[in-house]
């Protein structure tokens, strides 16, 4: 191809380059790459997973409370009050949930207002009837409540 003038030699080439853009540009399915983003994008599951109250009611929550729940395999759903630990029954059908009665730990809390948050919070669960997962959030609805309470999720192994 020396004595081949510039103009053919990229009259040869021009294809093969063409080609070679082509297949590296077309839209054709990744599986690797496809399943590691929609694993990556997947939101945590309700179960399995522990969520800190973050929002009360539109009320600032005394985050030393560490007021939370989480929803265990056997349909039991735990968590903190706010001052005692709680357990009880849970049902979950897509995005409806309901938690049964709870029966929790009787520590005096020792401050009004961490005593007020608690009751607030579980009688709050006690009427949830949907969930909505909002990136990072999860959202429980209530009857007869104008607003929802939010979650954060906890990152496993941060209340030990």
């Amino acid at each position: 191809m020396r004595n081949v003038p510039t103009k053919w030699r990229l009259l040869f080439f021009l294809p093969a380059f063409l080609a070679v853009f082509a297949i590296s540009c077309s839209s054709t399915h990744n599986p690797v790459l496809s399943s590691a983003a929609a694993s990556f994008k997947k939101p945590p599951s309700l179960t399995g997973t522990e969520w800190l109250l973050t929002d009360l009611q539109g009320t600032t929550v005394i985050l030393t409370s560490k007021a939370s729940f989480s929803v265990l395999e056997n349909g039991r759903a735990t968590g903190n009050g706010s001052c005692n630990r709680f357990v009880g029954s849970v049902e979950i059908n897509g995005s409806k949930i309901k938690f049964g009665p709870v029966a929790s730990t009787r520590m005096a809390c020792g401050d009004d207002a961490l005593n007020t948050q608690e009751t607030q919070f579980l009688k709050f669960l006690s009427a949830a009837n949907r969930f909505e997962m909002q990136d990072p959030f999860l959202l429980l609805f209530a009857e007869g409540y104008d607003h929802p309470l939010r979650f954060s999720r906890i990152p496993p192994d941060t209340f030990d």
